[in-house]
């Protein structure tokens, strides 16, 4: 039985949910404020969160900021928050939390039943495709990489990818096309690959495509511009080995 968390200020919509989750089959524990959710995530580790943007003690988007300060290398339950009126600019903030998304109340039981069961569905979809191993011999053959996204392992040329970051337990490789997969996978599962494919690991958080370099950016370690305009910063341990190779590119 999944376990959900309900946090919500307001114990006549707290009850609601709680009744219609149990009545769907959901195990469901509550919490008044952030900081009583706060505890019960740390404690209970659900598999989704409902939680309110607006509450004391600490707000929705406080709080999923707490959570990423304290899991950090793990993963973090889908986040859905719920909300009775929402600004762009706040919604952008969510998402750059890591929130997946925002029910407008009044909802609709249907409606909230519905995107619950497609966030844990993605989850356990994009968990268990993060586990698949990938055969050398086949990326050595195809000089592709098996990369498992949201609806199956998609195949991508080494020379599409410019960049590898580490995000928590996930990592993001950002593509040619301006694209980017989320893997719940470390980064350093892909670096044996990567660096065999001639990719340069500048920071402990990223690794990249040196023919996406556009310019080499002088400081106390440096920094990278890269071809889709991302700085990436370059660690004072990778700094002189870094160099020595952009030397001798076309040499």
């Amino acid at each position: 039985m999944e376990h959900l968390l309900v946090i919500e200020d307001d114990k006549n919509i707290r009850d609601t949910l709680k009744e219609i989750l149990e009545l769907s089959g959901y195990q469901v524990s509550t919490a008044n404020n952030g900081k009583e959710g706060y505890s019960s995530i740390i404690k209970h580790h659900p598999a989704l969160v409902l939680c309110d943007v607006n509450m004391p003690e600490l707000d929705g988007f406080e709080l999923l900021g707490a959570i990423n300060q304290r899991l950090k290398d793990e993963i973090i339950p889908p986040f859905l928050f719920l909300t009775a009126k929402i600004e762009k600019k706040d919604i952008r903030h969510g998402m750059s939390l890591g929130a997946d998304d925002y029910i407008l109340k009044p909802f609709d039981n249907t409606e909230v039943l519905g995107i619950i069961r497609l966030r844990l569905d993605a989850r356990k979809k994009l968990l268990h495709l993060g586990n698949l191993n990938t055969s050398k011999e086949t990326l050595d053959t195809f000089n592709k990489i098996a990369l498992p996204s949201a609806d199956g392992l998609k195949l991508v040329a080494f020379d599409k990818i410019i960049r590898c970051q580490a995000d928590r337990a996930y990592c993001n490789f950002f593509l040619v096309d301006g694209s980017n997969i989320l893997i719940s996978k470390p980064m350093s599962a892909f670096e044996p690959i990567l660096i065999k494919k001639n990719f340069i690991k500048v920071h402990k958080s990223s690794i990249i495509n040196p023919q996406f370099i556009d310019k080499y950016i002088r400081g106390k370690n440096g920094s990278l511009l890269l071809s889709d305009g991302c700085y990436v910063p370059v660690s004072q341990d990778k700094k002189d080995e870094l160099l020595k190779i952009l030397n001798h590119i076309d040499q």
